[in-house]
C-alpha cells in the first residue's frame, strides 16, 4: 500500500479538503462574479498574523480583530477564512513565527468560529502530510517519477527544481511545531477544537502506522518538543507508556536503518525522554504579561497499538 495511515485519520483528513474544497469553490466564484477586490482584505489578515507575539494582550487583541474582519460585510466570510487558513500555514516558514502564541490566537479565533478550524486543518494537510498523519512510499508503479514523488510528500519546486532534503526538513519541522503546539493550547475560557484529546490520536495513529525514517523522525521530534509537556500533564502514566514505545519500538527501527545521517535526530528524541525533558514547559509556551523590549526574542526555532492493547 501506498499511502500508510490510520483509516480514522484518512477518513477525518478527507471531511477536512471537503470543507476546503467547498470553500475554495465558492471563493472562485465570488472572484468571478464580483467587480470587487478583496486583496486588501487578505493583506490585512496576513499582517496581523505577522505581528503576533507572545504576549496576553498581543494575542487576545490579535484575535479580536481577526474576529472582527470575519464579520465585516463588506468582504465574504469564506474570502477571509480561506486567507487565515492560508496564511497561519504559510506563516511558519517565517523564522520569526512564534508558535505558541500564534497557536493561541488561532484556538481563540475558532472557539468563536469553529468552521475554522477544519479548513485551517485542511490547509496544514495540504502544506504537511505528517500532521494527518500519514506518510507515503514509493512505488514505481505509482509514481512516474521519483520528482512526482517528492512532490506528493510535500517537496517544493522551484524552476522546476525539488527543493534539498535539508531545506524540506526545516520546513516540516516548522509545520510540526505550530501543529504540536495547536493540540496543547488551552487559554483560559477558550474551547480549543482541536486540542489534547486530538495530539493524543495523533501520536497513537502515529506510532501505529508510519514507517521510521528520517521524515518521521522530524515529525515526531518537533510535536513531543512542543506538545509533550501538555500532554503528560494530562495523561501521565498513559504518555509515559508511549514514551516507552517510542525508545523502544521507533528508536528501535530507526537504529536497525544502520545509516549515520540518522544519528543527532535519535539523539535528541533519545534525550527529551531519557532527560524527561517533557517535565520542562518549554520557552515561549506561557503567554508573558508584556515583552521586555520592543523586539521579541524568536523562539529556538488516540492510543498506541502495542500486542494489540490500545491507550485510546
Amino acid at each position: 500500500d501506498v499511502v500508510k495511515a490510520a483509516k480514522s485519520a484518512l477518513i477525518v483528513e478527507q471531511g477536512r479538503l471537503q470543507k476546503f474544497k467547498e470553500i475554495d469553490e465558492k471563493n472562485r466564484e465570488i472572484h468571478i462574479n464580483f467587480v470587487q477586490d478583496f486583496s486588501s482584505n487578505e493583506r490585512h489578515v496576513a499582517r496581523l498574523i505577522r505581528q503576533i507575539r507572545g504576549t496576553k494582550d498581543n494575542v487576545r487583541s490579535k484575535a479580536s480583530e481577526l474576529v472582527k474582519i470575519f464579520s465585516n460585510p463588506a468582504c465574504p466570510q469564506s474570502i477571509s477564512i480561506a486567507a487565515f487558513a492560508r496564511k497561519v500555514v504559510s506563516h511558519c516558514e517565517s523564522p520569526d513565527n512564534a508558535a505558541f502564541a500564534c497557536a493561541h490566537v488561532i484556538v481563540m479565533v475558532t472557539s468563536k468560529m469553529p468552521h475554522v478550524m477544519d479548513v485551517l486543518l485542511a490547509e496544514f494537510h495540504m502544506a504537511c502530510i505528517f500532521t494527518v498523519p500519514k506518510y507515503i512510499v514509493y512505488s514505481k508503479a505509482a509514481f512516474e517519477s521519483k520528482e512526482a514523488y517528492y512532490k506528493a510528500l510535500g517537496f517544493q519546486e522551484d524552476n522546476g527544481k525539488i527543493e534539498n532534503v535539508k531545506d524540506y526538513l526545516k520546513r516540516l519541522e516548522s509545520y510540526m511545531r505550530l501543529y504540536g503546539a495547536l493540540v496543547q493550547t488551552e487559554p483560559p475560557g477558550f474551547q480549543n477544537a482541536h486540542g489534547l484529546k486530538e495530539g493524543w490520536a495523533w501520536l497513537a495513529r502515529f506510532l501505529n502506522t508510519l514507517p521510521a525514517n528520517v521524515y518521521t523522525a522530524v515529525a515526531l521530534n518537533a510535536f513531543l518538543q512542543m506538545a509533550g509537556f501538555g500532554l503528560f500533564r494530562r495523561y501521565r502514566r498513559q504518555f509515559q507508556k508511549i514514551l516507552n514505545v517510542i525508545s523502544e519500538d521507533y528508536l528501535g527501527a530507526l537504529k536497525a536503518r544502520g545509516d549515520s545521517e540518522l544519528k543527532p535526530i535519535i539523539a535528541e528524541i533519545q534525550s527529551y525522554i531519557e532527560d524527561k525533558k517533557f517535565l520542562k514547559e518549554p520557552e515561549g509556551r506561557a503567554m508573558q504579561d508584556s515583552l521586555l523590549s520592543s523586539v521579541m526574542v524568536p523562539e529556538s526555532d488516540h492510543g498506541y497499538n502495542q500486542s494489540n492493547r490500545y491507550y485510546y
